[in-house]
């Protein structure tokens, strides 16, 4: 097996091979060696492979091994510049765009392929939206900025309510456009500072800054009835009910770390599901022996 292929089967498990191997995210000791064991004993063709996992483009192993290392560099000058991380993918998108040093030709990949090729790294290509990889970095941020001056912020998890039904019953052309739809619908209700972004599947996730999850309760419940209220209408005429359920969770109060607020947002989508559907779930404050909120509010 070629190393581009095992590079994409990692990423298809959610392993970001370019962001590990630049630096950009570390492993705990297991998944290290489950890496090394995927990865095996590094060859000539390494350097190739990554370069067109990356740029789609092939090139010879000792170009490609020049690029990456002038791509890492690259990364490194932007961070020391910025004041603040850079994720791999937009180094090489300005380095292979501005810095000749080690190309022969003047470019080695056009403007159009290298847009194409960030939208690609960034974009969900169904819904527009950002796609788990850009939420992951955003919430980074948004974490950060959260620590540093002392702010808050919230996560909501949106759920597409019976969307099985939806593709069992229409098909799954009707399921796409249904998703397309109330990402619509649900990117025109929220503040510019608000991000909204396909977490996979059916779901959802979006992050309010500055914002307590008890205020954020009143978006939810604007959510949930424009959705529950108007059907999708698709491309025949035939309208299509759904629903939404959200789980809300809070930072500092539900979770000081990404996967703790990811996770007890998932844990009250659980619980929002579990009470009949088209309702929030939040979960109390961790420590507190309170219950968890949810319902199916009329509003």
């Amino acid at each position: 097996m070629s190393y581009l292929q095992r590079f994409r089967d990692m990423e298809a498990q959610g392993v970001d091979i370019l962001a590990l191997l630049a630096g950009d995210q570390t492993l705990d000791d297991t998944r290290l060696e489950t890496l090394s064991r995927l990865l095996g004993p590094l060859n000539q063709d390494y350097h190739a492979d990554l370069i067109e996992l990356l740029t789609h483009e092939r090139h010879d192993p000792e170009r490609a091994r020049d690029l990456w290392r002038g791509i890492v560099q690259h990364k490194k000058e932007m961070e020391r510049a910025l004041g603040r991380p850079v994720g791999v993918r937009v180094a090489a998108a300005d380095y292979l765009i501005h810095d000749r040093q080690v190309l022969e030709a003047p470019r080695l990949i056009s403007r159009k392929p290298l847009t194409d090729m960030m939208k690609q790294v960034t974009l969900d290509p169904l819904t527009q939206l950002p796609n788990r990889r850009q939420l992951d970095d955003i919430l980074r941020r948004e974490l950060k900025r959260a620590r540093r001056y002392g702010g808050r912020f919230t996560v909501l998890l949106i759920d597409l309510d019976l969307f099985k039904s939806i593709n069992d019953g229409h098909g799954h052309i009707a399921g796409d456009m249904v998703l397309q739809e109330i990402s619509r619908r649900l990117q025109s209700a929220i503040r510019e500072t608000d991000t909204l972004g396909r977490w996979g599947g059916d779901e959802w996730l979006m992050v309010l800054p500055e914002t307590a999850p008890e205020d954020a309760l009143i978006l939810t419940r604007r959510l949930r009835k424009d959705v529950r209220e108007k059907s999708v209408i698709l491309g025949d005429g035939t309208g299509v009910q759904t629903s939404i359920s959200i789980g809300l969770s809070g930072y500092p109060g539900q979770g000081r770390t990404i996967q703790d607020l990811v996770g007890e947002a998932s844990e009250a989508l659980r619980s929002a599901k579990g009470s009949g559907r088209d309702a929030e779930g939040y979960l109390p404050l961790k420590g507190s022996s309170g219950s968890s909120q949810s319902g199916s509010v009329t509003d």
